[in-house]
């Protein structure tokens, strides 16, 4: 496996860290390019959980005993709140179709172009606001889940 495709799973597998924690795994992977990362880690799944230790839960405040119960609520409203979206951005760009049988030629165009720009940017809005909402939310499973097992 070469630098490369290693660095690719590694950055798949950490999808869900922000920019500047994206900058220092860049920097991690590109400190090293003399040699192989492989030979050097071991596995992308070993150095994705070392950087995760290290970078991530190490460097986080410990949670309070409703950080859990928030974050999973957050997690299932924010999800819930984010599918709504979706579905009415549908719903406003396939009800489109539907004008020119109950409004006149010209209302109709004027409504279709309207209803296709408010669902396109709903479709936007949602798509990123799904991935934000379950990015943000694992970093805080995560640093949950870790601190449970100290205490």
């Amino acid at each position: 496996m070469n630098n490369e495709q290693y660095k690719a799973i590694v950055y798949k597998k950490l999808w869900f860290i922000n920019k500047k924690e994206k900058n220092r795994a860049h920097e991690k992977l590109n400190s090293t390019d003399q040699e192989l990362l492989y030979e050097k880690y071991g596995k992308p799944s070993k150095f994705v959980n070392h950087f995760v230790e290290n970078e991530i839960i190490d460097k986080a405040a410990p949670p309070s005993s409703l950080y859990k119960i928030i974050t999973l609520g957050g997690l299932l409203f924010g999800n819930v709140l984010m599918a709504g979206i979706l579905i009415t951005a549908t719903l406003l760009i396939l009800g489109t179709f539907t004008l020119y049988f109950t409004k006149s030629m010209s209302e109709a165009l004027t409504l279709q172009l309207l209803y296709l720009v408010i669902g396109l940017v709903l479709l936007f809005i949602g798509y990123k606001g799904i991935k934000w909402i379950n990015a943000y939310f694992t970093r805080r499973l995560l640093i949950a889940r870790r601190f449970k097992d100290i205490t």
